[in-house]
């Protein structure tokens, strides 16, 4: 059964499971050979805990097409996660991850359209709140936590 919550519950657990996915994926972001597949999983995992506590179930393949419409931010992530320059690594990774999950939230709420253009002032609004909150994430005390299976691969399409 899902928990209820009120309209300012939801915004602040969505935020912090935000912010513990971004946090992960600093830390995964240097793992070598690992961290490009382990960032998608821990942003498919983050979405669909966020769509679970909007009392929804999303499908995987739902989740991998909308992080298919912010396809270049991924691809430019995964990018970042394999290079071996943690002081861009890091940042990058926490930003990317907690603005998808931001604009996840607001797709969720506004009913999952296939049409993704509203929500990408919406992510790029996250991801410079982002900048500000990097130093506490490399901090956060679930960085090290998995939201899930982060061997398992996805491919966005």
């Amino acid at each position: 059964m899902t928990e209820q919550f009120t309209a300012e519950q939801l915004e602040y657990e969505v935020k912090e499971l935000c912010k513990w996915a971004a946090a992960r994926a600093g830390a995964i972001a240097v793992i070598p050979f690992v961290g490009s597949v382990a960032l998608i999983a821990n942003e498919v995992y983050m979405i669909s805990r966020i769509s679970r506590l909007h009392g929804t179930e999303l499908s995987d393949g739902a989740i991998l097409g909308f992080l298919g419409g912010f396809a270049g931010s991924v691809v430019g992530q995964t990018i970042f996660a394999i290079l071996p320059f943690p002081p861009l690594q890091i940042p990058v990774a926490m930003g990317i991850t907690y603005a998808l999950g931001i604009a996840a939230h607001e797709w969720i709420k506004a009913g999952c359209p296939s049409d993704l253009n509203a929500f990408e002032s919406i992510f790029n609004k996250a991801k410079e709140e982002a900048r500000d909150l990097v130093p506490m994430l490399k901090e956060h005390p679930k960085k090290d936590e998995p939201l899930g299976d982060e061997k398992r691969e996805y491919t966005i399409k």
